[in-house]
C-alpha cells in the first residue's frame, strides 16, 4: 500500500545482525537486560498501561464526523475530490433556479455564480493534501474534525467545499442557522454527490453555534481569526499490538529512558485493543510528542499513521526523530514526519 509522503526506514545488515542476536540471547528473559549504559534493569519495571473502551461522553454528531472523517483520509484515489467537484458543479447548475430564488429569498452577499467559483477555488487545493517538504522531511495531513464559526451563506458554503478538498470533515457553527438557507440547499446537493461516490456525507454537517461540544473537536477556526488547537506534550507512546514484539518493544523503552536526549520526555508504553488505543491518544488534552506503534498488521499500520493525531509517528522503527513541526501550508492540515518499516 503506497501512499504519497510515506518514508521507509532500510537498517544495514550489522543493525539487523545486532537486532536478531538480542532476540535471541533474550528471549524469556524477564530479568537483567542491559542498558545503553551497562546499567540492568528488570523488564518487569516497564509495566504497560493498558488502554480499556473508553466510556467519556462525546456527541453523536462529533463521532459520525470522526467516523468519516477516518474513512476519507485512508481513501487512495487521488483523483476523487476533483471528481466529487465536477459532479457537484454539474448539482448546482441542474438547480440553480431555486438556488437563485434563496439567494433572492434570503437577501444573501452572494451571487450563484460565487458558489461556482468557490468549487474552482477548492479544486486547488486538493493538491496540498498528503504532499511531501523534501525539506523538512514532513508531509501534510488532514486536521481531522474542524469546527468552522460561519455567519452567512458564503462563508458556510466555503466551508462546505472544504471538507472535500481537504479530506478533513468540517463541523460548520452557523451563527444564522436555517434549515431554508441557501448554503443549507448546497449542503444538501453536497451530501447526495458524496453519497454517490461513496464517501461517508458526515464529513460534512452544519448546526447551530451552541450546538457542538468544540472541546471535543481537533480543531475550532473563528470569525475573529482565533484558532483553537491541541499543544504537544513531551510525551511518547510506545504501543505494543501484537506479541511478536514484545522484545523489540522493551529494548526500545530501555533505549530511550537509558538516553540523554529523551530524558525530559515521559515514556509511556501501552497496549489495547487498536481503536481503543487510537481513541485514547487523539483524545487525550495534549497531542503526544511522537507515537511508535510494533505491528505486523499491514491496514493496522496504515490507519495509524494517518489516524493518529502526532506531529511523529512511526511503525516498527523506535523513535527516530521527535521533533515539532508546525509548518503547514494552511489552518486545514499539519504536519507530519513518519517513518515505517517491515510492514507495508
Amino acid at each position: 500500500m503506497e501512499e504519497q509522503g510515506i518514508v521507509v526506514v532500510k537498517e544495514n545488515f550489522l543493525t539487523r545482525l545486532t537486532n536478531t542476536l538480542k532476540k535471541i540471547l533474550f528471549r524469556g528473559k524477564n530479568n537483567e537486560l542491559l542498558l545503553n549504559e551497562g546499567k540492568s534493569t528488570p523488564q518487569s519495571s516497564d509495566k504497560f498501561e493498558l488502554i480499556k473502551d473508553d466510556t467519556c461522553f462525546v456527541q453523536l454528531e462529533i463521532l459520525d464526523a470522526r467516523r468519516a472523517y477516518r474513512k476519507y483520509v485512508i481513501n487512495n484515489d487521488k483523483n476523487v475530490s476533483n471528481d466529487v467537484f465536477q459532479y457537484i458543479e454539474n448539482r448546482i447548475y441542474a438547480n440553480e433556479t431555486e438556488i437563485r430564488q434563496l439567494i433572492d429569498m434570503n437577501d444573501d452577499k452572494i451571487k450563484f455564480e460565487d458558489i461556482l467559483s468557490c468549487i474552482e477555488k477548492e479544486k486547488a487545493n486538493t493538491n496540498q493534501f498528503k504532499t511531501k517538504n523534501p525539506k523538512t522531511g514532513y508531509f501534510n495531513v488532514p486536521v481531522g474534525v474542524i469546527g468552522i464559526e460561519c455567519a452567512d451563506a458564503k462563508d458556510a458554503i466555503e466551508s462546505i467545499f472544504k471538507a472535500i478538498s481537504t479530506r478533513n470533515s468540517i463541523m460548520i457553527l452557523h451563527n444564522n442557522y436555517n434549515k431554508y438557507s441557501t448554503e443549507s440547499l448546497v449542503l444538501l446537493i453536497t451530501k447526495e454527490c458524496l453519497k454517490n461516490f461513496y464517501i461517508d456525507d458526515n464529513i460534512v454537517q452544519m448546526f447551530g453555534k451552541e450546538e457542538i461540544d468544540t472541546s471535543k473537536l481537533d480543531k475550532v477556526i473563528y470569525k475573529n481569526g482565533e484558532n483553537v488547537t491541541r499543544n504537544t506534550a513531551n510525551t511518547i507512546y510506545i504501543y505494543q499490538e501484537n506479541d511478536e514484539y514484545g522484545d523489540d518493544v522493551q529494548n526500545e523503552i530501555e533505549r530511550l529512558k537509558g538516553s540523554k536526549l529523551y530524558k525530559s520526555y515521559d515514556i509511556r508504553p501501552i497496549r489495547g485493543e487498536f481503536g481503543n488505543v487510537i481513541n485514547y491518544l487523539n483524545n487525550t488534552e495534549k497531542n503526544a510528542s511522537a507515537v511508535c506503534m510494533y505491528t505486523n498488521n499491514t491496514q493496522k499500520a496504515y490507519k495509524f499513521i494517518n489516524w493518529t493525531n502526532s506531529p511523529n509517528v512511526f511503525v516498527n522503527t523506535g523513535i527516530r526523530k521527535c521533533n515539532e513541526n508546525n509548518n503547514s501550508v494552511s489552518d486545514y492540515f499539519c504536519s507530519k514526519y513518519v517513518l515505517h518499516e517491515d510492514v507495508f
